[in-house]
This record gives structure tokens, sequence and C-alpha cells, in this order.
């Protein structure tokens, strides 16, 4: 990957690629990855093999701790860059309305990492994705993924019972530079034409509950989109941690939806389960004492109104309401 990556540099678009570990060739070329065993950035020499090198990613929005591999060194030293120049074809093809702003870029170059390119720095070090919760606990692999980035990768390898070559060797590594470089480019769009608008709207959606719930507990989206991934984020940078309770939006079929906020991401547990748990229709209408409601889930994540002032309504009849009931 990290040959694959460097494509998409100013420096590098057209590069001679020279698989070699002999010292007096690695020697000629303007940069070396992956081989060397010196880490030297001012001199493009971005190995990571050697015992005393430990660096870790920071991308200025978080510090990450997996060791860097070779592809996490080129995306450290050249990732805005790389981005910026798939951002730039991709607004060209109409994929996205614009390039993304500095504060944009800076947001995603720090998204592509922790969702693509750590996993890989991780694989290639030998890091468990997972570690025990106590001391001495042991982690019982259930069953095998061979269909993995890295898994695929490997099955690129000549076998071990097919006749080896160089011109074969090369082969297999063009086809396995090209099949990283492709991931790592879906990677890149999925964040720059999907994630990323889908920010926007979240933090146009916790303004909009402002005006509704002055405690801020409600986000209120005009327009919906996935806003599990945003959300917290969202109330770290402002200083808001743990301020929303209820996520109210559109269920698109003219109705309005009130879903909980988990305490964590990828948590069943809420921050403050609706009330009215399992109650449906005219007897939850009822209960509530609020027109047009339909349903309560009897585990109390979501519920759901005709309107979305109805739905409005029972989030913010929700807020002032105790927790335990």
């Amino acid at each position: 990957m990290a040959c694959g990556i460097l494509h998409f540099t100013q420096q590098f678009a057209r590069p001679v690629i020279v698989r070699s570990r002999v010292p007096a060739e690695l020697e000629q070329c303007t940069a070396v990855v992956d081989v060397g065993a010196t880490y030297e950035p001012e001199k493009l020499r971005l190995d990571h093999h050697q015992p005393e090198f430990q660096g870790t990613m920071d991308t200025g929005r978080n510090q990450y701790r997996t060791r860097l591999s070779s592809a996490g060194l080129v995306y450290r030293h050249f990732g805005k860059e790389i981005i910026a120049t798939l951002a730039a074809d991709l607004a060209a093809d109409g994929i996205i309305a614009a390039a993304p702003s500095a504060a944009e870029l800076d947001l995603v170059y720090d998204v592509v990492y922790k969702n693509f390119v750590e996993h890989v720095d991780g694989i290639d070090n030998g890091v468990e994705q997972f570690s025990a919760a106590a001391e001495g606990a042991k982690i019982v692999k259930n069953y095998a993924v061979p269909t993995t980035l890295s898994s695929r990768v490997a099955s690129l390898h000549t076998r071990w019972n097919e006749p080896s070559s160089k011109q074969k060797d090369n082969e297999g590594f063009a086809k396995a530079m090209l099949l990283c470089t492709t991931e790592f480019c879906d990677a890149v769009e999925y964040v720059l034409a999907s994630w990323l608008p889908a920010r926007s709207i979240v933090e146009e959606a916790v303004a909009a509950g402002e005006a509704v719930e002055p405690s801020g507990a409600i986000v209120l989206m005009k327009r919906f989109a996935p806003w599990k991934d945003h959300l917290m984020d969202i109330e770290k940078e402002r200083g808001i941690d743990g301020r929303s309770l209820y996520v109210v939006f559109d269920d698109g079929r003219g109705g309005g939806r009130v879903q909980c906020v988990p305490e964590a991401d990828a948590s069943f547990k809420n921050r403050k389960s609706l009330p009215w748990r399992g109650l449906r229709d005219e007897e939850l209408s009822k209960a509530s004492g609020i027109d047009g409601c339909v349903f309560i889930h009897a585990s109390g994540f979501i519920g759901g109104n005709k309107s979305m002032d109805g739905a409005i309504a029972m989030a913010k009849k929700a807020v002032a309401m105790p927790a335990d009931e």
C-alpha cells in the first residue's frame, strides 16, 4: 500500500518502482519504503522494521497507539496531499460537490487513518486487534475471517509448490499494490462523499435541537443521515459530552421517530430510555398526552409518531420526566 498511495503525490505521480534490499541500489532511490532499516523522513527513508522505531500516528485530532508500518509512515507524511488529490478528482467527476476545506481535510485525514490505515499498521506489525480485559484472561477465536485485506494480499504470494521467479513475484506485487490502493481510494471516497456530508447534517441538527429544547438534550434532524458516527465526537469538540439524550428524525413516511442516544459507541445502553415502554397507538397517546403516537419499543430505545411535531413533543416530554419512569 505504501507504494500504491504514493502515486497520488505530485513527486511520485509517475514512479519507477525498484524492489530490492541491496543497500547500494536503495541508495540510488529517491524514496525507500518498507526496507532499509532506517526512518529518516527528511531523506524519504520510511522503514519501520528496526527495533528502535516505535512511532505512532498523531493526526492533530487524535493520538493513536498502534505502531506505524511503512503504509502508515507514507500516510503520516503525505496523507493530506494524497487525500487532496483524490478529492480533486472526485469533485471533477461530480461525486462530491467541492474539495474539502482545510478544516475538513484535517478531519478526513484523521478519520481515514482511524477507519482504514490503522488496521493496516496493526496487522503489518503483528498487533492483535483485541487486548484481554483483565491480566491473564484469554481471548478465544470463534472463527477465522479469510477475506480481510491482508489475507487477500497474502493469497497473491507465489505458492510454496509453484515455481518461483522474479517476474512472477513482481506480478504478484503489482496485483497486491492495485488491490490495496483501490481499497484505500474507496475508503477515502466514502469519507468524502458520504461520511463528511452526514457530519454537516448532524452539526446542523445539534443546533436545531437547541431551538426546541434549550437544554440541548434533543438533536433535531431536518434531514436524516447516519448520526451515531458523529454525535459523540461533535459533543466532545464542543465541550458538551453526554448532553444529547434523544435524536428526532423524519421516518420517511410523513411521521417522526425518536431514538435514544447510546451511552457509548456500539453500546445498547441508553443515556436515558424513553418512558411509556411497550405502549402503542391510542394507549400510548393517552398515557403520554400526545396525539398521533404510534409506538415505543419495549426496551425504550426508539419510538414513533404520525408527525414530526408529535415526535418532538414526545422527546420534550421524555426529557422532562424522571429517568426511572
